[in-house]
């Protein structure tokens, strides 16, 4: 028979030329050729797998009957995956490696199965009395393991070309690798909101195949594969290095092929004993990412309907709680685990209503022309929004909460030229209760009618969950697209009970003149601005221009937007592109689903932050008037990086911080300084802050990022990096030469 290989050259081409390979090959065997493909100065396996690809597909377009014999054939025929393993790192473990991988994916039985048995059921002789066709085996290699992940070590095999067209391309669209990232971006979502976990191994790229690493799981990512091996029971992964602990070597009487899975216990690499703490524990196996629910997302996310596995496949035999989700998976198809997680009373949930409730309510810009009348007033009203939030076992401290915050109300808006609050500004408040009782929301309806020689209230919204605290945002929004000329102010009784004793102080800032925003230097203002963990003001609360407010996306389009942002945060950080020192990425400092509320005003790169709170502690007993007159304003940030609210331990937050700045291993890297902003700002608004912005003063070497930022957007963390690790190397010699010469 000929044999043909074609191969990929990647690196130095002078060391390899055509004519010497070609030469090599003929020496080897009369009959084999050697075809160069492509050279690549920089490349990875999924050129080659490409190639692969490529060949196996049939050409739907070409019609010639010459052409599509030959796809005919090419569907029957088997390919073989080998490559350099080790030439990067040239070590005994990785040459033993190499070859016991090659041998076998070009083992007789690779190359040419055996009529096999039926699919493993569970005996650890894989043995069954039914015998079916070669074909019953997709892709062969030495070994096949199912933990932690589906996959052929070593990632050599030989595979029917009728299968690997079923594959999503290696390359073209990019499909593969965005959606294998998109997969486990969904995992560590659900993870973060524990709905999912992972006890048995920690966060890991290579497991989870992220980078480099998800070739590796490629011709193994389809439910429906169905794969055999040519290695014994016996031979486990340290035989495969050199280093069995019974001292043996492989050898041929090593090889048995069969159907697989077979090594179902068997695991490469995770956490010792992990498994035992499973065994006992079956809802913890049902929620395991490394078993099934890992999987499903992993297929679902890359082939949609036809990810599903079929009823009789053998996933469901070989992992724990295969026939729990078997049957679930029978019900809802693709939307099993999603359908599995709300069932189970999910801790995240959207801060609005659905669209189709949001469809029978008017929060157009056309409901707010009927106070065009009052707004259009030589002394116009203070636009306040008002979202009122009662949750179930607070309802009573909730209330305590308005009740003060209409008092600061009534009292106008402190003006701080003459240090006295004006009674003759009135207020138009619009308000939107979630989670009140009939008996809360007729309080909120007679504080209004008490104060309302001073407050004009108009009702936007009364819903019956608690959780849906983010609706008046889409009517500030919605009033600023019809006023653009306009200021508004958004305040709130939903707060942390760290600031309880603030929330007076808070609502009169914000109201006060001191607060008003501008388009040249201010457009957002707060009591206290925090640049750490994300840009922020305290309580949420703000008065801002309604020309920012038109640049920022409707709020229920940015909370998609802040979770599709927060999965990528999380995949960043196992693939190490960025260091998390200073907090732990959690689901509010993410903003994901309902926490991304907390987020949506300062997360525009146009964003012109200023202040108002004293920068030194006010007396609690102090009288709000006193407070008051403590404040002033100044642009942001000014106080300390970090909310109070978000620091598990305050005691040496600065010094902490300040060793962060310093060093630069940490800090060019770190997510909550440009590396994560950048992020966002590209992924939500494709805009970098102006050359002119606080950000590139505040932030550590913003002037080094901003360079990178402009040239590779959200890249330029990768920009930075190898800047760093250059100047890093250049000190190293440096001081390597320098200490040679003391010598």
């Amino acid at each position: 028979k000929k044999a043909v290989v074609f191969y990929n050259l990647i690196g130095n081409d002078a060391a390899f030329p055509p004519r010497e390979i070609s030469a090599l090959c003929r020496e080897l065997h009369p009959r084999l050729e050697c075809r160069l493909m492509r050279h690549y100065e920089d490349a990875g396996e999924q050129v080659t797998l490409q190639d692969l690809h490529d060949y196996c597909r049939i050409d739907h377009n070409n019609n010639k009957p010459s052409d599509t014999n030959t796809n005919r054939r090419r569907q029957r025929r088997r390919v073989t995956y080998l490559h350099s393993k080790g030439s990067y790192h040239s070590q005994k473990e990785n040459h033993i490696w190499r070859r016991i991988m090659t041998d076998a994916a070009l083992h007789p039985s690779c190359l040419d199965p055996p009529p096999s048995p039926a699919p493993y059921n569970g005996n650890n002789n894989g043995t069954s009395s039914s015998s079916s066709s070669s074909s019953s085996c997709d892709v062969c290699s030495a070994q096949f393991y199912i933990k932690y992940a589906i996959m052929f070590p070593g990632n050599m095999w030989t595979a029917d070309c009728t299968y690997v067209r079923t594959l999503l391309p290696p390359l073209t669209d990019g499909a593969y690798e965005r959606r294998k990232e998109a997969s486990i971006e969904r995992y560590l979502t659900l993870r973060l909101w524990k709905s999912l976990d992972a006890t048995l191994d920690t966060d890991n790229a290579e497991h989870f195949g992220l980078g480099r690493y998800m070739w590796e799981h490629w011709v193994a990512s389809s439910p429906h594969v169905r794969p055999c091996e040519v290695h014994g029971m016996e031979v486990g992964p340290l035989m495969l290095l050199g280093k069995d602990p019974k001292g043996r070597t492989f050898g041929p009487e090593y090889y048995d092929w069969g159907m697989a899975p077979r090594r179902i216990d068997a695991n490469l690499g995770g956490l010792r004993n992990a498994r035992l703490r499973l065994e006992h524990n079956p809802n913890a196996s049902f929620r395991e990412y490394y078993y099934l629910p890992g999987n499903l997302v992993k297929w679902f996310t890359l082939y949609g309907p036809e990810g599903v596995p079929s009823q009789d496949s053998w996933v469901w035999r070989v992992f724990p709680q295969g026939e729990r989700w078997k049957e679930l998976v029978g019900r809802d198809g693709e939307n099993a685990v999603e359908e599995m997680v709300k069932a189970s009373g999910p801790r995240f949930r959207s801060a609005f209503v659905s669209e189709d409730v949001r469809a029978t309510s008017d929060t157009s810009s056309q409901l707010f022309h009927d106070d065009d009348g009052v707004l259009s007033l030589s002394d116009p009203p203070l636009v306040v929004f008002y979202q009122i939030t009662f949750p179930p076992n607070k309802k009573e401290k909730a209330l305590a909460v308005v009740k003060s915050q209409f008092d600061v109300l009534s009292l106008g808006q402190f003006d701080n030229e003459s240090g006295a609050f004006d009674q003759n500004r009135k207020i138009l408040l619009y308000y939107t209760i979630t989670g009140g009782s009939m008996r809360e929301i007729d309080i909120v309806s007679s504080l209004c009618k008490e104060k309302s020689d001073r407050i004009t209230c108009r009702q936007r919204g009364i819903h019956d969950a608690e959780g849906v605290y983010g609706e008046n945002f889409h009517h500030l929004h919605a009033f600023c697209n019809a006023k653009p000329s306009y200021n508004v102010v958004h305040i709130t009784n939903r707060v942390d009970d760290r600031l309880a004793t603030k929330i007076k102080a808070i609502t009169s800032a914000v109201t006060s003149t001191m607060c008003l925003p501008s388009e040249e230097s201010c457009n957002v203002c707060g009591a206290e601005f925090y640049p750490l963990p994300f840009l922020h003001f305290t309580g949420n609360m703000f008065s801002a221009s309604c020309g920012y407010v038109n640049k920022l996306m409707s709020p229920s389009a940015f909370e998609n937007a802040m979770t599709d942002v927060a999965g990528a945060a999380l995949v960043a950080e196992v693939k190490e592109t960025y260091t998390t020192k200073l907090f732990p990425l959690g689901a509010r400092i993410l903003g994901s689903y309902q926490h991304s509320i907390e987020h949506w005003i300062g997360a525009h790169p146009d964003l012109k932050p200023c202040d108002v709170a004293p920068t030194s502690t006010a007396k609690l007993d102090a009288t709000i008037l006193d407070q008051m007159k403590l404040s002033s304003r100044a642009p942001a940030p000014r106080r300390g990086s970090a909310s109070p609210i978000y620091l598990a331990d305050k005691s040496d937050w600065e010094e902490r911080e300040s060793r962060s700045r310093k060093k630069r291993t940490i800090s060019l890297r770190e997510y909550y300084y440009l590396a994560g902003n950048i992020l966002r700002w590209m992924r939500l608004y494709e805009k970098l802050p102006d050359a002119n912005s606080w950000v590139w003063e505040w932030f550590p070497d913003g002037q080094l990022w901003e360079a990178a930022a402009r040239t590779s957007g959200e890249n330029a963390v990768h920009v930075v990096a190898n800047q760093l690790s250059e100047q890093l190397a250049l000190e190293k010699r440096l001081a390597e030469q320098l200490a040679i010469k003391k010598t």
